[in-house]
């Protein structure tokens, strides 16, 4: 299991240096972008204000980097191939993210130089400021890179010049990112993201290779429904390479909107349109009431919540949307919700805590499937009258997803039809 404080950084989805040394530059998928969007390398040069050789170059880079054909060259333009397409897309989607951190820079308060960062930063930029995000430490961070630290501290400087406000604090304790920092080390983190999509895009097109998924799950959807969505998957695409995260929301939300998962299943919030998101709901979650096998209360045919509250109950933590779920329960009757004698939120430790005590808890039948089948919990007969949970599949906005992240939505949608109902 995962630490639900933080994704590690051995784990993390961006690309090691090695495989970054082989991606196009930034300059290069400006060039792309705008000739696929004006049709002509002549419209290209006048929109980016550059020469028509400067363009053609950045375009034969491009195409020599990634070994494709990415234009049809006629007398009247350049239309893009069917592999150009693609490139175009996610040139699109990276330069994207320097609009969107253009936009959220200028409204924090600070002095600063952040209009056309895609002109003006480079590749080693990006990948300097998410690494000493990650390590916030340079000498590390140049260990990462295969660079020298005053290589590294030399980027961050010109960085930092080029924006024109600091992006890092210095402490004891390391370096601490600034709120513009912050900001633009998520924006960059999914600019690298894409850029590494690309390439699976690529290999995905040739044939070459399934490419790879990393999927953020909420723990009520990593009891049953991520491992079977992911079995299931990988007897559909065997080439696949799938990394699964357990969390809690905030932690893998974030790492959602910094690019570090692809997709997030489990409990659907509202979000705000500024993060571009789209959900999509699975199945809609109700919690039941559990306890050890031999309870006294299994005797019962027809509990009442408000009959159960001195009871010991165990409840989630104060403050997640699980305990949110837990008291709106009681509420829901106009009760006042019990105090619990433990909180906690690992499924084992759960388990551990009811199998040897008369402790009850209310949680997500998905959740102990497999502990119920097996005889180790059991459900009380108790029907709650809570709301139930709208669970599913949050994802950053893409209107052309990549191959494998397609196959999970697909593959999730399945098998959610599938589970067995709540008892």
């Amino acid at each position: 299991m995962i630490d639900p404080g933080e994704i590690p950084t051995s784990a993390r989805s961006a690309a090691p240096a090695e495989a970054m040394d082989s991606l196009p530059s930034l300059r290069c998928l400006r060039a792309l972008a705008t000739v696929a969007e004006r049709g002509s390398v002549l419209g290209a040069a006048e929109a980016l204000n550059l020469s028509q050789p400067a363009v053609s170059r950045a375009i034969r880079d491009l195409e020599k980097t990634l070994d494709l054909s990415l234009f049809e060259r006629h007398h009247g333009g350049m239309l893009c191939t069917e592999a150009g397409e693609l490139v175009a897309h996610r040139c699109r989607r990276v330069l994207h993210q320097f609009a969107r951190a253009e936009r959220q820079l200028a409204q924090l308060p600070l002095g600063g130089h952040f209009h056309r960062l895609a002109q003006r930063l480079s590749l080693r930029h990006l990948r300097v400021l998410v690494t000493l995000a990650e390590t916030r430490n340079e000498r590390q961070a140049a260990r990462r890179l295969a660079l020298t630290q005053p290589t590294v501290s030399a980027s961050l400087r010109d960085l930092e010049g080029r924006v024109g406000t600091p992006l890092f604090l210095r402490t004891q304790r390391g370096l601490i990112a600034t709120p513009g920092g912050t900001l633009l080390t998520r924006h960059a983190k999914v600019a690298l993201r894409e850029m590494a999509l690309l390439q699976d895009d690529i290999a995905a097109w040739r044939g070459e290779a399934q490419g790879r998924v990393v999927i953020g799950a909420l723990p009520l959807t990593s009891s049953l429904l991520v491992p079977r969505a992911v079995d299931t998957l990988l007897r559909e695409r065997p080439g696949l390479a799938v990394t699964v995260h357990e969390g809690t929301y905030d932690v893998l939300f974030e790492a959602l909107r910094s690019g570090e998962i692809d997709a997030l299943v489990g409990v659907l919030h509202r979000i705000d349109p500024e993060e571009e998101m789209t959900q999509q709901v699975l199945l809609h979650d109700r919690l039941v009431a559990v306890a050890r096998p031999g309870h006294p209360l299994m005797g019962h045919s027809d509990l009442a919540l408000e009959a159960l509250l001195d009871w010991p109950w165990i409840a989630p933590p104060r403050g997640t949307p699980a305990r949110h779920s837990f008291d709106q329960q009681f509420n829901t009757l106009g009760i006042t919700p019990p105090t619990p004698v433990v909180e906690a939120g690992n499924l084992g430790v759960i388990r551990a805590l009811l199998r040897d005590s008369n402790r009850l808890a209310l949680i997500s039948p998905y959740q102990v499937h497999y502990e119920v089948q097996d005889g180790h919990l059991a459900y009380l007969p108790l029907r709650l009258q809570g709301p139930p949970r709208a669970i599913g599949l949050t994802m950053r906005e893409d209107s052309a997803p990549s191959p494998a992240l397609s196959a999970l939505r697909d593959t999730l949608l399945t098998v959610s039809r599938a589970l067995p109902s709540s008892p």
